[in-house]
């Protein structure tokens, strides 16, 4: 076994394309790239793949109908299961998403890393040649050949010293935080989503118990089980999503919101007296953190004019949708089709580091537009592809 030079770390594996994160972008990045026929590694720090789509119980995947490729592909596979549909037509069964993202990665011929916490990259100059991960067996270092920053955070870019902007231009403050649940027994008899938050809202306006929920436009989103629902209900303000500590906060007061909130649904909505809450969910919806500084800044006049480039890894169009930090205020403007280009996923100096998902390089307001999850999927599958061909080239 090999020993990083200058630390006692071992070498435990060497791979063409290493994926950090393997959340919405990550998991498709690292199929993308293992079809290329790259030895491809996902590390994961939680214990499965798809991030916000298992862990973070996040439907419905937005801004999927204007995409193509491993998107399309696992939609298509839950409609076979049956596990496809819900409010808007765009919703899918958790569970299965895990055991799909898994079994392609592996039918790929790549390999995932669960319970592995990223801890460095290893750089030589501007070139990344591995990272070190904290685990089970102790820390140890995997070399790579590229190396794509899925973190969501931007975590392994910001390691190595790349500059990144965090929050709105203004205050640095960041999108307000939601915690989904899921609720059962849910009456969706003749009854539509809409009609559903209809109900709470008249319910709140109604109510003499000085109870306000944290977020007063509450989704009540059917998935494909016509008695479950995801609740988009909860917002955490005010919190630095880089802190441990506000993390931990953020998460006991996203409980006990929906703790609350199943509470007073219970009580004031008589088409939800005999809901249950099924599940919060394991992982905090970040909504913004940090963004790195690319090649391009993909800006809210690039959003809104539907600007198109020749370097384009997919299109959005997904309205700019703002969640204010400091209170229960929520802007959105509409865009144009627009295109995200390579260079928003190249950290400005790097050689072979690359980053997809909503941590890419654009303004806080274009962030808030692709930042969805059909978007980093897409952005994941073409950097995934672009990453393991550039692999194959250094081999020859």
């Amino acid at each position: 076994m090999n020993i990083i030079e200058n630390f006692s770390t071992p070498v435990t594996g060497e791979y063409d394309v290493i994926v950090i994160g393997g959340g919405t972008a990550g998991s498709v990045a690292g199929i993308a790239a293992a079809r290329e026929g790259a030895e491809t590694l996902v590390i994961e720090r939680e214990n499965y793949l798809g991030g916000m789509w298992t862990g973070g119980l996040v439907n419905p995947i937005f801004d999927y109908r204007v995409k193509d490729g491993i998107l399309i592909e696992l939609i298509e596979d839950h409609k076979k299961l049956g596990t496809w549909g819900g409010f808007g037509d765009s919703c899918f069964n958790c569970e299965n998403m895990k055991r799909l993202l898994e079994e392609k990665l592996t039918a790929a011929g790549g390999e995932a890393l669960f319970g592995a916490t990223f801890s460095k990259l290893l750089m030589e100059g501007r070139r990344a040649t591995g990272v070190v991960v904290e685990c089970r067996g102790g820390r140890r270092a995997y070399l790579a050949k590229e190396v794509i920053d899925c973190t969501g955070d931007a975590e392994v870019a910001a390691s190595a010293g790349f500059p990144f902007e965090i929050g709105r231009e203004s205050d640095h403050l960041c999108q307000a935080i939601t915690l989904m649940f899921t609720i059962g027994n849910v009456d969706f008899l003749q009854a539509t989503c809409n009609d559903l938050r209809e109900m709470v809202e008249s319910a709140l306006e109604k109510n003499d118990t000085g109870y306000r929920l944290p977020y007063m436009r509450p989704y009540i989103i059917q998935i494909p089980d016509s008695r479950t629902a995801v609740v988009q209900l909860t917002h955490m303000r005010g919190y630095d999503p880089l802190s441990p500590e506000d993390m931990s906060k953020a998460l006991s007061e996203g409980r006990k919101q929906a703790y609350d909130a199943v509470e007073f649904l219970k009580r004031n909505v008589e088409r939800f007296k005999d809901i249950e809450l099924l599940e919060t969910a394991p992982l905090l919806g970040i909504r913004e953190s940090r963004r790195i500084v690319g090649e391009y800044t993909l800006t809210r006049e690039d959003c809104a004019e539907g600007r198109r480039f020749d370097d384009e890894v997919t299109t959005a169009t997904f309205g700019i949708d703002i969640h204010n930090p400091l209170d229960d205020s929520q802007q959105c403007y509409g865009v144009k089709r627009y295109g995200i280009p390579l260079r928003c996923l190249i950290p400005k100096g790097s050689e072979n580091l690359f980053v997809a998902g909503r941590s890419i390089s654009g303004t806080s307001e274009a962030m808030a537009s692709y930042r969805v999850t059909g978007n980093c999927a897409a952005m994941g599958e073409y950097i995934g592809r672009f990453a393991a061909r550039r692999s194959r080239r250094k081999q020859k």
